[in-house]
């Protein structure tokens, strides 16, 4: 529901570890470990119940982009894509992706959720950074409205945050040319970024504005 695409370092202590998807708490999927039975916060990447609580796994950047997308760059990855059965491709997939277009939430959703921040609309998508110090939300929308790219300052570094025609973002530093040297962001829903950093900073389009007119 959050579309919230992560990707971690399945290694804790020098050991693998492997994952599967145990339920939903929170509105966010909870990943469990077959090895010591332990949960684990899919987006942080942060054991939150069981022998290894407080350990926590690297976090790698994971860039998103549609089927289309991937197979105009990629011709031969059509022999990979795995076909889905008839019946989720037919019954499954179109009733998830009209709760999720229309932003209701599946029966019993809900109620995983403990505190929902009510500042933007709970499925509203966009692009959530975060740094050392700075957790942001930066909305689809204000970032379409402003032509495709907006530009910010976070730890006191430049940043430009831009989405292709589909609405996947790119997010860079500006004062580097090192392409490895970019800041952690997820593509996700409103309700998703907000529940996994509770009072989180929200870009606005006044923001832009202000720091085009200091500069």
């Amino acid at each position: 529901m959050c579309h919230s695409g992560t990707s971690m370092v399945p290694v804790i202590d020098g050991k693998e570890l492997h994952f599967f998807c145990v339920g939903v708490y929170d509105g966010l999927a909870i990943l469990q470990d077959r090895e010591t039975g332990s949960y684990w916060n899919h987006i942080t990447g942060e054991c939150v119940y069981g022998p290894l609580k407080g350990k926590k796994m690297d976090s790698l950047l994971l860039g998103q982009m549609t089927a289309g997308q991937a197979l105009e760059r990629w011709p031969d990855l059509r022999l990979a894509l795995s076909k889905q059965p008839l019946f989720r491709r037919l019954v499954i997939q179109p009733v998830m992706n009209w709760f999720g277009k229309f932003g209701i939430y599946p029966p019993g959703f809900k109620k995983t959720m403990v505190k929902r921040d009510h500042r933007l609309p709970d499925m509203m998508s966009g692009v959530g950074i975060m740094t050392g110090n700075v957790k942001k939300f930066y909305p689809i929308d204000a970032i379409e409205k402003s032509g495709g790219e907006v530009r910010d300052i976070l730890d006191g570094r430049p940043v430009s945050i831009s989405v292709d025609e589909d609405g996947f973002p790119d997010v860079n530093y500006e004062d580097t040319d090192d392409w490895e040297d970019v800041p952690q962001y997820l593509y996700t829903r409103w309700y998703g970024f907000a529940l996994t950093y509770p009072g989180c900073e929200i870009y606005r389009e006044s923001e832009e504005k202000k720091e085009s007119s200091a500069s």
